[in-house]
């Protein structure tokens, strides 16, 4: 094969890669109306954005965990897009996880926006409802059970076996200090709150027995911005080689569903004068 038929056949080739890169470029822009582009290999685009004195759009995130910064904030953004053909704010609301979402730029199904303008809220337990959070479904010893209610007393309430006669809390605490186990030769069992009666051997001998907690109610703030709520600790005496108390919080998850609400209840209100719209749910924009 001569030199010439070679370059012809180099030529060629090469002629024939450039008009099937072409139709390809054509086809790509018809089918994305022109947003996209073939591009060959090893190009590198580069964003010179960041050498321009103003960026090219508004964008960011706004994060807190306080539900009045986030009502003014994001109400204080929407009010500054007045100007641009936008009228689509949405905020989402987890209540599972009390958190909250609002877009700015989302945009809608005719006009899609970029979503990458928002503001984030995520609410914190506060220390005392941590701390009430942490006991729950937990044994004590009578020494540990006596110095967390004395640390958190003043959210404490104590209550007897009925859970409408309220003890003194000094009397509750020293009462629970002063727990004995001793010895009987009964075979009966009755299970009460802090009376339980084991076979043979092991009964309470409770010194002071009508000032024993069989409840406790803990007033506190769950989260920052909720309402100040009484959760009802019930208390359970586990008879042993020594004394130990279980503590469970009752109808928890109805106070969880019930402090969501809250949440949803709190930001439709104060969204309920401006364009913002709220949903139940968490919206993936990706």
């Amino acid at each position: 094969m001569t030199t010439e038929l070679l370059q012809d056949n180099s030529a060629l080739h090469e002629y024939t890669k450039i008009v099937q890169a072409d139709a390809i470029q054509k086809f790509i822009q018809e089918q994305t109306d022109g947003s996209t582009i073939a591009l060959p290999e090893g190009v590198k685009v580069t964003d010179l954005e960041q050498y321009l004195e103003w960026r090219r759009r508004y964008r960011g995130t706004m994060s807190t965990n306080l539900i009045s910064e986030f009502v003014e904030y994001v109400k204080g953004t929407v009010d500054g897009y007045n100007e641009f053909p936008v009228d689509n704010f949405p905020c989402f609301i987890n209540p599972q996880g009390m958190r909250a979402i609002a877009f700015f730029n989302l945009g809608d199904v005719d006009n899609p926006g970029h979503g990458d303008h928002k503001a984030k809220l995520s609410l914190l337990k506060t220390e005392a409802f941590q701390e009430l959070l942490k006991i729950n479904g937990d044994r004590f010893d009578q020494r540990r059970m006596a110095e967390w209610m004395e640390d958190w007393i003043d959210h404490l309430q104590t209550f007897g076996e009925d859970g409408t006669k309220e003890l003194s809390l000094a009397a509750s605490v020293a009462a629970i200090r002063r727990i004995t186990i001793g010895t009987t030769a009964e075979t009966t069992r009755e299970e009460k709150t802090f009376g339980t009666r084991q076979s043979a051997m092991a009964e309470v001998e409770a010194k002071h027995k009508d000032q024993l907690p069989a409840f406790l109610k803990f007033t506190c703030e769950p989260y920052q911005g909720l309402q100040e709520r009484t959760f009802t600790v019930r208390l359970s005496l586990i008879t042993g080689e020594k004394p130990q108390i279980s503590a469970r919080i009752v109808r928890l998850e109805t106070a969880q569903e019930e402090m969501a609400k809250e949440l949803e209840e709190k930001l439709r209100t104060g969204f309920e004068d401006s364009e913002v719209r709220t949903f139940v749910g968490e919206f993936d924009h990706r």
